[in-house]
């Protein structure tokens, strides 16, 4: 009798896996189709500079160059940003090219292209992106000296005064961003963050200053990226590595008896006027905790409901 009841356990387990597995397959499908449509009508949206952020940057880009022509090849790259062919959107491109490949033979997997599908749907949203430009828009707001104003986000001065921190120089919303530079380690094991050769000007901006993982991430202002759209706007291999860093760090300074915060322990005050698509919260997990689709679906179910507004059904 006892194992008729463990037989009959695992074929109700397997049913229910499969039937979440079918689910979830058909949910990407449906998501990939979407993400599509989305890619496409960014893309027009940025050819017809229907996007405020993005000729707000070409403008910037503009009347910082006349100011600062030493400049020219720096501003020129991020500018670049509010094109179709810019490393922004080209990241996004990237990272449905590997969504295509991601393999969904488990549940596990599943539930991970489900998230980054949903990301990255998310992430292509043109209020969405938009607000995502805003660091490129203040980076060189901050280099005109106040003459030009920031976008979404306070002045330097008032943010600083929120923060309690200081000034690490112009540009260094970018720090920590992976698509400007990487946090590389030193000789003495000390992580420090090392920009790209297009962006190594930024060297200059920042004093000739190199700043530590710690340094940063007690000190970093606030940004778009890191404040709101890390989850959407990086790819999950990227996302596990700065968790991984993080966690490392952490560890390091245990060993030697200190005290180490993570840069996002607290989020940075400073925005302003960011679309509620930004503001809202990951509808499908974070990559944080690459079960947590599986987690809040089980919520779900012990509440007695069969669907989530932001989820799949889960098998019984």
């Amino acid at each position: 009798m006892k194992i008729r009841w463990i037989i009959l356990v695992g074929l109700l387990l397997l049913a229910g896996c499969s039937s979440r597995s079918d689910e979830l397959r058909e949910l990407i499908t449906q998501r990939e189709t979407h993400i599509t449509q989305a890619f496409s009508e960014l893309k027009q949206k940025l050819n017809r500079q229907q996007l405020s952020n993005a000729a707000r940057l070409v403008a910037y880009s503009d009347k910082v160059k006349q100011s600062h022509p030493e400049l020219t090849e720096l501003v020129d790259n991020l500018a670049k940003n509010a094109a179709v062919n810019g490393p922004m959107l080209l990241a996004l491109n990237d990272r449905i090219k590997d969504l295509k490949g991601f393999p969904g033979e488990t549940l596990e997997q599943l539930e991970e292209k489900y998230v980054e599908s949903t990301n990255i749907l998310e992430a292509l949203q043109p209020k969405t992106f938009n607000d995502a430009l805003s660091d490129s828009v203040n980076v060189l707001a901050d280099i005109s000296g106040g003459e030009l104003a920031r976008v979404n986000a306070v002045n330097k001065a008032l943010e600083l005064k929120a923060n309690g921190t200081e000034d690490l120089g112009n540009g260094s919303q970018f720090i920590g961003n992976p698509q400007y530079g990487q946090w590389a380690t030193g000789s003495n094991g000390t992580n420090f963050w090392m920009w790209y050769g297009m962006y190594r000007m930024f060297d200059d901006l920042l004093g000739g200053r190199r700043y530590s993982y710690n340094r940063w991430s007690r000190h970093r202002p606030y940004s778009y990226y890191h404040d709101y759209g890390r989850y959407r706007y990086t790819k999950p291999s990227t996302y596990k590595k700065q968790t991984q860093l993080e966690n490392k760090t952490k560890k390091s300074f245990q060993r030697q008896g200190k005290q180490f915060r993570s840069p996002y322990a607290k989020q940075r005050s400073g925005s302003s006027q960011l679309a509620k698509t930004s503001k809202s919260r990951p509808s499908s997990g974070s990559f944080r905790n690459a079960s947590s689709y599986r987690n809040k679906s089980t919520s779900s179910n012990r509440r007695g409901s069969s669907r989530t507004s932001r989820g799949p059904r889960r098998g019984k």
